[in-house]
């Protein structure tokens, strides 16, 4: 489904990903271990095209993302990938169900009561039914989580990419998210990769990987 082939990325002149190879299927749950500032972010982001690495090939689905331009990137990420990062990223002065919202907003393809029952649908997924209303800035943690997550999956994703997802959460939270992400796993045809640094969250997925010295071992 997705499949890295001899990656390289570098910074001035400090290579930060060193000829890395990586499959991952379908339906997967898999983790990338490593210290801050170990290059997993990077390697996210290359993932997702959001980056374009110095050499090899990123493959979606056998379609090689990384000779497509700016717009044609963005209009595969919007159809095929879902984010969710440590700092949720949300809107504080908006409420839950908007901030769900921006998540499908800008496809065309769906209807205004598709879309409606997509974000009543995924927050009763992820537990945040009774919460639509309320604003971002008024929930906790863990259902600010909770929001990103739901956010991540409205458009259907095949693929979630997930940062830290559990960074800035306490470890009881912690463990709530991840029980919900294997939840989420088993019941949609979703993949799910996730970053962390913590052995606890890499034993939620099916398959850890670990990135050190620019090279990914599993």
């Amino acid at each position: 489904m997705l499949e890295l082939r001899n990656i390289t990325k570098s910074y001035r002149d400090q290579r930060v990903l060193a000829d890395i190879s990586l499959e991952i299927r379908e339906r997967e749950m898999v983790s990338i271990m490593g210290k801050s500032g170990a290059g997993k972010s990077t390697l996210l982001a290359v993932m997702a095209g959001l980056v374009k690495p110095d050499s090899g090939q990123v493959l979606f689905q056998g379609s090689n993302i990384s000779d497509l331009d700016e717009e044609k990137l963005a209009a595969f990420r919007l159809q095929h990938i879902g984010f969710i990062f440590q700092d949720f990223k949300l809107l504080p002065s908006l409420s839950a169900h908007d901030n769900i919202m921006l998540g499908i907003y800008p496809r065309r393809d769906i209807t205004a009561a598709e879309k409606e029952k997509r974000i009543r649908d995924f927050a009763g997924h992820v537990g945040l039914t009774g919460k639509l209303d309320e604003k971002v800035d008024n929930l906790s943690g863990g259902e600010k989580q909770r929001v990103a997550i739901a956010r991540s999956l409205v458009n259907r994703p095949v693929l979630v990419l997930a940062d830290e997802p559990t960074g800035n959460l306490d470890s009881t939270t912690a463990k709530d998210i991840m029980a919900l992400f294997r939840k989420l796993h088993e019941t949609m045809d979703t993949t799910f990769l996730i970053i962390t640094h913590d052995l606890d969250i890499a034993a939620y997925t099916q398959k850890t990987f670990t990135l050190k010295d620019g090279g990914l071992t599993q």
